[in-house]
């Protein structure tokens, strides 16, 4: 797994039900774009990991339950 997508996941499970744009979240991660960020974002809610939040601007989304196990096995998997 890529150093920049692991980041990306491991500030997504620091805090599992806060909602995050692409921007706020490429912000957070260092030294990840916004390209990179929206990527994962597209993987991650075609999987069922994200839930998009209606009704934003933005592209939104918060971890869903079964994204949040996902990506906790995952990463566990790779340490």
């Amino acid at each position: 797994m890529a150093d920049r997508r692991r980041r990306i996941y491991t500030t997504l499970l620091d805090d599992p039900t806060r909602t995050w744009t692409v921007r706020e979240l490429a912000a957070t991660v260092n030294s990840v774009s916004e390209g990179t960020v929206r990527d994962t974002f597209n993987v991650l809610l075609a999987n069922g990991h994200l839930r998009q939040v209606p009704r934003q601007r933005s592209l939104t989304a918060t971890l869903t339950d079964s994204g949040q196990q996902a990506l906790t096995r995952l990463l566990r998997s790779v340490t």
